[in-house]
């Protein structure tokens, strides 16, 4: 009696079973894994297309700019010399109103940056960093390159509002550290090449050639930066500048104490007199034992410094490889308010780190 009532039991559990749902998981999708991440296409699609075309397009003339020919100092000392002459009559029509669109941008972008007084400034800058560039084409140029930015980031699913401002954001950064950048390198190719131009000097003095004669074979040796720096002095002197004060303006402009030194040398050497060579010599020899010490100081701190930079990056590099692949993980960082006193409380620690490790690591010779 109980077999048959265990029987009637398990043959009502097994139709119930059989009535049930099937939890069997569905066969999964055939879409590809790695186009999940694709955003969901819309009407943006064509103005993204035009934006990326324009920015490729103002990259391609940029650098098409930027590889062109340097012109010539002599030919360009010649016409700027020539506006002193007899008045030319104006064209009747400008030059960028004879070319293309992006000449006839350019045109108004220098017109903008003129009116404003920005363009002896940025154009300063350029020069300093050796870009033959105008100001004007670097303007549009980073217009473009921050249109194209933002292009991208809207492809890749950014919000139309962030994107814009960011991309611009981004490609004017990264074009103001660049221009510093090249003017800090040709800062200190200037600063690596002035003992052996100051010895070329000397070597000239002591043979019988003036000073102006002397930074002539310089210029002639052309060696940049500093030949180009020695030629814009002496361009100077041609037009009534006097030479010291010449010089003192590459020294600023290369923001060489030493030349500074050098300049003033010259200045008691034309009051009161004196061989001037033996003081360039003696000038030259105690740069190059400078030039010695800071190399081996630089050795020796390197390791601190590389410390330094890995120390500095590692957080933000960390933290951006986790929000990218469990951004989950990291919203309650800038989405609590104890999330938020921790960031900035961690931006507070590394600025004090990061001015602290810079001054271990900096030593004055």
């Amino acid at each position: 009696m109980l077999k048959a009532e265990n029987a009637a039991q398990l043959a009502s559990a097994f139709a119930e079973i059989a009535r049930e749902p099937s939890t069997v998981p569905e066969k999964a999708s055939a879409e590809p894994v790695w186009l999940a991440w694709l955003p969901d296409w819309s009407w943006q699609v064509l103005v993204v297309a035009a934006l990326s075309f324009l920015g490729l397009l103002a990259l391609i003339l940029g650098v098409v700019f930027a590889l062109r020919p340097r012109e010539d100092t002599g030919k360009r000392l010649l016409d700027e010399l020539s506006r002193y002459g007899p008045r030319r009559e104006p064209s009747s029509q400008r030059p960028e109103q004879q070319m293309g669109s992006f000449a006839r941008a350019v045109g108004v972008t220098e017109d903008i940056l003129r009116s404003r007084g920005w363009e002896e400034k940025l154009a300063e800058q350029l020069d300093l960093a050796d870009v033959t560039m105008k100001p004007a084409e670097w303007t549009v140029l980073r217009v473009c390159l921050g249109i194209a930015a933002s292009a991208v980031l809207i492809v890749f699913g950014t919000a139309f509002f962030i994107a814009i401002p960011l991309g611009g954001a981004l490609v004017w950064a990264g074009a103001y550290l660049g221009v510093r950048i090249r003017i800090s390198r040709r800062r200190s190719a200037f600063a690596d090449q002035l003992p052996d131009v100051l010895q070329l000097i000397a070597g000239s003095l002591r043979s019988g050639f003036s000073l102006s004669q002397a930074l002539d074979a310089v210029v002639r040796d052309d060696t940049q930066p500093s030949a180009g720096e020695f030629a814009r002095a002496l361009a100077e002197t041609r037009i009534g500048v006097e030479l010291e004060d010449g010089l003192d303006r590459v020294a600023v402009r290369m923001a060489s104490d030493d030349l500074k030194w050098v300049v003033m040398a010259i200045r008691i050497q034309r009051e009161v007199g004196g061989n001037l060579a033996e003081v360039l010599l003696t000038t030259v020899t105690t740069m190059r034992e400078r030039a010695q010490v800071r190399r081996q100081v630089r050795a020796l701190s390197a390791e601190g410094r590389l410390s330094a930079y890995i120390l500095l990056g590692l957080p933000f590099i960390v933290g951006g490889l986790l929000a990218w692949m469990n951004p989950g993980y990291m919203e309650p960082l800038y989405t609590t308010g104890i999330g938020i006193v921790m960031l900035v409380g961690a931006g507070v620690l590394m600025s004090f780190g990061t001015f602290w490790m810079t001054r271990l690591v900096k030593v004055e010779v």
